[in-house]
């Protein structure tokens, strides 16, 4: 399920970048987190008249849990970074991660090829809705709620392999 999903949300993509009017982020790839390979693949699409669509994929091995969020809001930040929250729609441990609740991440696009510095994101916390990209920012390499912008909601960490193209 994860691999077709990786190639429909490439699809999405690629769709998308035709349009000259659409702005994009979007990756797949590995990280570590809690000891183990965490995997994500997500589009996030923001058109001409202001709104977002897009879909993400994650699968936490550490927590055993798979996770889908449909994409509603996508802000771009200085630095080749953006913010992507969207609602929980599907989890395969619904006690765990809720659906119906707002998952929200940030992400980091450092260029291509060898020499460039690994791409970063952030893992997904969740929250209550009604919550959505805007109200949060970076602070240096962490994600921070606006309201709260004295707490790390979490930090940018370097993607194992993969890549994440921010377009603003």
């Amino acid at each position: 399920p994860l691999l077709v999903t990786a190639a429909t949300l490439t699809g999405l993509l690629a769709s998308a970048a035709a349009g000259s009017s659409t702005q994009s982020a979007a990756g797949h790839g590995n990280l570590i987190s809690g000891g183990e390979l965490r995997t994500f693949s997500f589009t996030a699409l923001r058109k001409a008249d202001g709104t977002a669509a897009g879909q993400v994929e994650v699968k936490n091995r550490s927590l055993d849990v798979r996770a889908h969020i449909d994409v509603d809001c996508l802000r771009f930040e200085a630095g080749s970074r953006a913010i992507v929250s969207g609602t929980i729609t599907q989890s395969s441990s619904p006690g765990l991660i809720v659906p119906g609740r707002i998952g929200v991440f940030g992400v980091e696009d450092n260029g291509e090829g060898e020499a460039a510095p690994a791409d970063r994101i952030t893992t997904i916390p969740d929250y209550a809705p009604p919550k959505s990209c805007n109200e949060f920012t970076f602070v240096g390499s962490t994600l921070r709620d606006v309201a709260n912008a004295s707490v790390v909601v979490r930090t940018l960490t370097p993607i194992v392999n993969g890549n994440i193209q921010v377009q603003p």
